[in-house]
């Protein structure tokens, strides 16, 4: 399953990883930014401003759901 969230700096992508198959990476615009255990801990990450993308960690105000409800399943 993958999910996606469409922000002002790109689209946001969670996935299964392909090496890693009991895990997901996190994913800007095909850009990887990190590998996690589920899709829950990724979109808590991105709403938490933890991914590793100073563009998106350093904005000070975001527009992101706070859990992976408010993500698009794709």
């Amino acid at each position: 399953m993958r999910y996606v969230f469409r922000s002002k700096v790109g689209t946001f992508s969670i996935e299964s990883d392909e090496v890693h198959w009991d895990m997901v990476q996190l994913c800007l615009g095909g850009l990887w930014l990190r590998t996690v255990e589920t899709a829950e801990e990724a979109a808590r990450f991105v709403y938490e401003q933890k991914t590793g993308l100073h563009e998106w960690d350093t904005l000070t105000e975001i527009e992101a759901p706070s859990d992976l409800s408010g993500w698009e399943t794709v």
